[in-house]
């Protein structure tokens, strides 16, 4: 039987794409149920216009009989900031029935948890959003040391960096600031697969955005299933 264990609602700003980061640390006997709110471009217009659609765009996981819903992406967050993303996703949880959590505030529980104080962030973004993402995590009480991305401009350029992409520069910041407690890896782009290597070569707690999204349903559903290979924080 699919998803025996848990079903995972995953809305996307954009779209749901396989193979993905999903499918190293997905545990056996649990189900992600996708769908997406079309987002072409990385611009305030586009973004705005997934915000919108957010509360009609949950109706499917309740009738896909869902567990827990992931908002995925920065869409929310980078918009509206951490403060006003708590109150729209604790209100939508309500009118839902169902847990909820953006991928953004999972990672700050995640790092939370890792008693992270400091960090770098790694993405692919344009400059402008990382400042964003920046304002969003101190907002939400961390020191960011370093923020850097790629420039990219559209989400789907995300999965068409090679998947190193994320490794380098998030290493290039931590070689810039040696001081950091955590590094965090935010964005569609591949990242699990480099957690443990990072964090091997750097010795700090490393978090992607994917992880710290399945780590959050994990600890609502109250389970304990260690994930060997993919760093701390799912072993």
């Amino acid at each position: 039987m699919s998803g025996w264990k848990a079903r995972i609602g995953y809305l996307s700003p954009s779209v749901f794409e396989t193979p993905s980061d999903w499918d190293y640390i997905l545990p056996k006997g649990f189900t992600i149920v996708a769908s997406g709110l079309n987002v072409q471009a990385h611009t305030t217009e586009e973004f705005n216009k997934a915000i919108d659609a957010l509360e009609k765009g949950l109706g499917i996981f309740t009738a896909e009989e869902c567990d827990a819903i992931l908002l995925g992406g920065i869409t929310l967050g980078t918009q509206r900031g951490y403060a006003a993303e708590q109150e729209v996703v604790a209100k939508l949880s309500e009118h839902v029935g169902l847990p909820i959590s953006t991928g953004m505030n999972a990672s700050v529980e995640a790092l939370r948890h890792l008693n992270a104080k400091s960090m770098v962030i790694a993405t692919a973004y344009m400059e402008k959003i990382n400042q964003a993402v920046r304002r969003y995590y101190e907002d939400a009480g961390f020191q960011v040391l370093g923020i850097a991305g790629l420039e990219v401009k559209k989400p789907v350029d995300q999965v068409k960096l090679p998947d190193y992409a994320s490794y380098k520069v998030a290493k290039t910041l931590f070689q810039q600031n040696p001081s950091v407690d955590a590094i965090l890896i935010q964005g569609r782009w591949r990242s699990v697969a480099c957690v443990e290597e990072l964090e091997s070569d750097s010795g700090r707690a490393v978090v992607s955005s994917t992880a710290a999204s399945l780590w959050w349903v994990l600890q609502r559903l109250a389970m304990r299933i260690p994930i060997e290979g993919y760093g701390q924080l799912l072993r």
